[in-house]
């Protein structure tokens, strides 16, 4: 996510749609934690609130990647939340809405049976497609380009 902020500047034209996805949905495995459902209700919460999706997903990435802390904690998920803006109260509710629930599900679906991604982050833009690789992500060379590509 920091070389998507760190691009986004130079491509003012782009227009960015986030489809936020489990990215190993609820695989009992070890390997495949933490879940990221709850992230991902919450995430959808944010965007159909109005919220700023860039900053909650930068700030769940420091949470979990710099400040080692659970992202299947709720609690922590609430204090992201509330660092970029949102509502505590309405913001842990969603996490348990049956709305969120299914629209987490409904994106899971989206994301892997219609669009067939396979890795995550995945960038599409009409026939322009730039997969990561799974455990490694992508570049920044590589997003560069392909925003090149996007916003002719």
């Amino acid at each position: 996510m920091d070389y998507l902020a760190k691009l986004l500047p130079k491509y003012p034209q782009a227009e960015i749609e986030w489809k936020p996805v489990e990215a190993h949905p609820r695989l009992e495995e070890p390997e495949h934690r933490p879940y990221v459902d709850l992230i991902v209700r919450g995430h959808l919460f944010i965007k159909y609130t109005g919220g700023n999706e860039l900053d909650f997903i930068q700030r769940v990435f420091k949470a979990h990647f710099e400040e080692q802390l659970s992202v299947e904690d709720v609690s922590v998920l609430v204090k992201c939340a509330v660092d970029v803006g949102t509502d505590a109260t309405a913001f842990q509710a969603a996490l348990m809405d049956e709305k969120y629930e299914k629209a987490q599900l409904d994106a899971n679906d989206y994301a892997y049976e219609r669009q067939k991604v396979w890795a995550v982050p995945t960038f599409i833009c009409g026939e322009i497609r730039l997969d990561s690789v799974g455990g490694i992500g992508v570049t920044e060379s590589q997003l560069d380009e392909f925003l090149a590509k996007s916003c002719k």
